[in-house]
């Protein structure tokens, strides 16, 4: 009786066994592919953080060939003084506002355009859709020769029709006007994306039940479109603001921030910082304080969808 007891726990022992075995294998097998991903985080993107926030707490100039040096606070205290990087936060806020705004505006009325019974959908869609695969940097430059001065099509044109050419991007007051447009024109697309993506989810039935109850087309637009679509707008206007606040290649490329400081956003005056002037202690604490301005705008729209 004890050995045919014995026996059967060995005959259920060694099920266990093997399956602990093939999970262990599993496990090992996963680990295995989680490997590259987590080398990746770790090196481009952990690593570097962690070595920003190192130098922004140092005094470390290149042109001067020292070590980094710790200095604590200083850093941070000086960009709080340093009115060339508060203003170009003021313009990186500023082009970031009125270009999302106009992009949504846009881009929400040509999702209600075509979600209609349009001819030719398919290819609107695709032609709508084109600016939004094109690099920043070509875009770049393909604005700097629309807004060239002598050879832009855009005075040409305006000469043709008898106006005086406007200086686009040689001109203080108009240049930044210049990069909200290339910008709208470059994302726009994403925004229409979305929009017409949150649009055709809204069921018919909602719109049709609306008619026989006589409500405009206004009243089904506030009414039924909008408080549907309210989240996607949201997170639409979170990410486009987020990449819009970052901008670099465009400028860069039309102005390289001018004509004087007209263009330079928080991007490009840290590029400066850091590889035209050397400074990684000045570049790290400008490179934690836009960040931070980042992530303080995720938390306000974290914070407001809870509330919502």
């Amino acid at each position: 009786m004890v050995q045919t007891l014995a026996d059967q726990s060995m005959v259920v022992a060694k099920p266990r066994a093997l399956k602990t075995s093939v999970e262990r294998q599993r496990t090992r097998v996963l680990l295995l592919f989680l490997i590259p991903g987590m080398t990746y985080l770790v090196l481009v993107r952990i690593a570097p953080a962690l070595f920003t926030i190192f130098l922004s707490f140092t005094d470390w100039n290149l042109k001067e060939g020292n070590a980094p040096a710790f200095v604590g606070l200083q850093n941070y205290v000086e960009l709080y003084h340093d009115t060339a990087f508060l203003s170009s936060i003021g313009r990186s806020v500023v082009f970031t506002v009125v270009a999302t705004s106009i992009e949504l505006v846009l881009g929400l009325a040509i999702a209600l355009f075509i979600n209609r019974d349009l001819r030719a959908k398919n290819f609107t869609r695709a032609a709508l859709l084109t600016p939004m695969v094109i690099t920043p940097a070509v875009v770049g430059l393909m604005w700097y020769i629309l807004f060239h001065d002598q050879i832009g099509p855009f005075n040409a044109l305006l000469t043709s029709l008898g106006f005086a050419p406007l200086r686009w991007l040689s001109d203080p007051d108009i240049a930044l006007i210049s990069l909200i447009i290339t910008d709208v024109w470059h994302w726009t697309p994403f925004m229409f994306l979305l929009c017409l993506s949150a649009i055709q989810m809204i069921p018919i039935d909602l719109y049709e039940s609306a008619e026989v109850d006589g409500a405009s087309k206004w009243q089904q637009f506030t009414e039924i479109t909008l408080p549907m679509i309210k989240e996607t707008l949201l997170v639409a206007v979170v990410l486009r603001s987020m990449e819009a606040f970052e901008i670099f290649a465009e400028p860069f490329v039309m102005t390289g921030g001018g004509p004087g400081t007209a263009t330079e956003t928080i991007s490009l005056h840290i590029y400066k910082a850091a590889f035209l002037f050397f400074d990684m202690g000045q570049a790290g604490a400008m490179i934690v304080v836009s960040i931070a301005m980042l992530a303080a705008v995720y938390s306000i729209y974290l914070r407001f969808v809870r509330f919502d």
